[in-house]
């Protein structure tokens, strides 16, 4: 008698500490230059991760926020199925009915200057241009930029933006006015030789986007 309770609260005990894991995944888009998109990992890829290009005077971290969620599965011990959620779901979307372009951008001189309104969107024959851009960091109340002390916010910076210091990484976003699209569609690209341009580079080439698979785990 005393082994049979003493395994029923082992087991109950083992429940209670061993709580919800599970996996997600679906797919995202990834960034590249040229005709050809260059090899991924199926199933490897975090929905968070940006992709990288070393374009002409510039290091471009760049990203889209149509990350899309196609299934979600939490298990609990014995990794038995406790709730599945197969609803596809854009789980990075800023805005609804909008679509962001995150960008972090690096200049190596100090030539570059920021013009939202003429990076275009291509999704297919359709184009559309920025509609707003941002640079993300902390603000003081009286919208200075401080190291401490202040607020993380996106703030709007208007027609023109130059990245005047040369090795920092600038935080920047375009507003899209359009619903983010599915990663599998065919055609999405964007065009930033208007929106990020410097008299010391030539033009940044047009960026491609292809769909690549993403799976994250969690506890």
């Amino acid at each position: 008698m005393p082994g049979r309770w003493q395994n029923s609260l082992l087991y109950a005990l083992l429940i209670t500490t061993t709580g919800c894991a599970g996996y997600m995944g679906g797919w995202k888009s990834i960034a590249f230059v040229g005709d050809t998109p260059p090899p991924t990992a199926p199933d490897m890829e975090h929905a968070s991760k940006p992709s990288t290009l070393h374009l002409p005077g510039l290091r471009l971290d760049i990203a889209l926020d149509n990350t899309l969620r196609t299934h979600d599965t939490q298990v609990v011990l014995f990794a038995l199925p406790v709730s599945v959620d197969p609803r596809e779901v854009y789980t990075k979307n800023n805005q609804p009915g909008k679509t962001r372009l995150f960008l972090t951008v690096t200049p190596s001189d100090t030539g570059f200057v920021f013009r939202p309104s003429q990076a275009v969107f291509l999704i297919g024959e359709q184009r559309l241009n920025g509609i707003v851009g941002y640079e993300f960091g902390m603000w003081d109340a009286a919208g200075r930029r401080v190291h401490q002390g202040g607020t993380w916010q996106h703030r709007p910076v208007g027609d023109a933006f130059a990245l005047a210091q040369a090795g920092r990484p600038y935080l920047l976003s375009i507003n899209f006015d359009i619903a983010a699209p599915s990663p599998e569609t065919a055609g999405l690209a964007v065009d930033l030789s208007g929106a990020l341009s410097s008299p010391h580079h030539p033009p940044l080439p047009r960026i491609r986007f292809a769909p690549v698979r993403w799976k994250a785990g969690y506890t």
